[in-house]
């Protein structure tokens, strides 16, 4: 059967994707990037927003006009299992990760039973960068969240499966490592583990490779933010801390049930930067809560101005269906898109303040990914993004002179194009 596969949401409905292909070609299936050309149509999906779920839902609309049978698998079912009602074709299939390999199955050939579990059998690889799911839930209960819903309470990997995928992938030649996790900081809480033990456990794997540890919230880091520390000065991880803080109000905070403080925020931060000096730090904010007045947006503009992340995702409130919040009355749409408008107004003067100073650097580069007109995407230690305008093998280290930057990216320059002189790249 010939199969297309789109995915929606975060690292951790990509991996799922990836397993999903991988087990199905396992069992003689193709996947093609053509949905028109596809017998079959998979959409994993997300909900994490209004405007993510109606994204989904239009794509979903657009591929049963064009008489394909679809399943629906991910967060969407999951959460709003009678959501895909209101769609006017009979070929839709909800399904969970549990039983999706069987509903494909079943219109070809004999099911070969996989579940679940098996999924994590599989490791996932994408050209040098390796996803390891180590946990599913979440051990949160934040009112507006649906996601929750969708994966449920915390239940995380055992320490030695971790390990072996992670063993598996770099054998295979993966040079990043990507953690992922509903909320990273909170593993093992559920079978007595901590995450510094992981990460310890991990980074001791022989090899040649980076890790960029996933999504932290701030409840779940700040009672073992030593241990944390600890284990992040191993070589082997990326100085990159994702904490969201979402608000900068302690009031909105606590209606978010955000189980933390802006003070907790700004402790956590400046522990880790003031162990790891030039760590890149990244946060998420919810602006336009129903209960976010002037002033508590006002104090969301300040902490960002104070804290000054490189990396900031603003994402206004929508209610999700079954959530406390959703029980509140909603803020105008205008009054949600302007609030909008001056943290990024303000996050992007922060970060072009703060990416320009890097220019005239040299710094050691990552090669991760392959970039558009002939150009290489890498990382340096700090996790920041760089644009290098040359085709260059994936998996090696390069000295990167830093000629340019964007809002959100450095350019460089090897010493290559430099001097004359080559470079070699140190393989890792």
């Amino acid at each position: 059967m010939k199969i297309h596969i789109k995915t929606f949401g975060c690292t951790a409905n990509r991996a799922d994707s990836h397993r999903i292909m991988q087990l199905l070609a396992s069992e003689g299936h193709v996947f093609i990037d053509n949905p028109d050309l596809a017998d079959l149509v998979i959409v994993n999906t997300c909900t994490v927003t209004q405007t993510t779920q109606q994204k989904v839902l239009k794509y979903i609309n657009s591929v049963s006009d064009l008489g394909k049978d679809i399943v629906v698998a991910g967060c969407l079912p999951a959460a709003q299992p009678d959501i895909l009602n209101g769609i006017d074709c009979p070929s839709v299939t909800p399904a969970s990760l549990d039983d999706i390999t069987e509903i494909v199955d079943s219109n070809i050939v004999d099911s070969n039973g996989i579940t679940a579990p098996a999924l994590y059998n599989v490791p996932i690889l994408e050209g040098v960068t390796g996803i390891v799911s180590i946990s599913q839930g979440c051990a949160g209960q934040c009112s507006y969240c649906i996601v929750k819903q969708a994966r449920g309470k915390l239940v995380s990997r055992p320490v030695p499966d971790i390990v072996d995928e992670t063993r598996l992938l770099v054998r295979h030649g993966a040079r990043e490592i990507q953690l992922t996790s509903q909320d990273t900081s909170a593993y093992g809480r559920d079978m007595g583990v901590k995450l510094p033990e992981l990460l310890r456990a991990v980074t001791a794997v022989e090899g040649d490779y980076m890790i960029r540890v996933g999504m932290m919230n701030p409840f779940t880091v700040i009672d073992i933010i030593d241990d944390i520390i600890e284990s992040f000065k191993d070589s082997h991880i990326f100085k990159f801390l994702h904490i969201p803080i979402q608000s900068g109000s302690d009031k909105v905070l606590q209606h978010m049930n955000r189980r933390h403080t802006s003070e907790d925020f700004k402790y956590i931060v400046d522990t880790f930067r003031n162990n790891f000096p030039g760590m890149v730090i990244s946060t998420d904010f919810i602006v336009g809560y129903p209960t976010e007045t002037e002033q508590d947006f006002i104090d969301t503009l300040e902490l960002l101005k104070e804290i000054r992340p490189q990396k900031v995702n603003i994402t206004r409130y929508s209610p999700r269906p079954n959530t406390p919040s959703s029980q509140l009355r909603d803020l105008p749409s205008w009054k949600k898109k302007e609030r909008s408008r001056r943290l990024t107004e303000v996050h992007h003067t922060i970060n072009r303040e703060l990416l320009r100073k890097r220019i005239g650097d040299t710094i050691h580069v990552l090669t991760t990914e392959v970039g558009k007109d002939n150009s290489t995407i890498g990382r340096d230690i700090y996790y920041n993004n760089i644009v290098v305008k040359e085709d260059l093998p994936l998996g090696n280290w390069y000295d990167v002179k830093i000629t340019g930057s964007t809002i959100t990216y450095l350019i460089g320059e090897t010493r290559k194009h430099q001097t004359g002189a080559f470079l070699s790249g140190k393989t890792i």
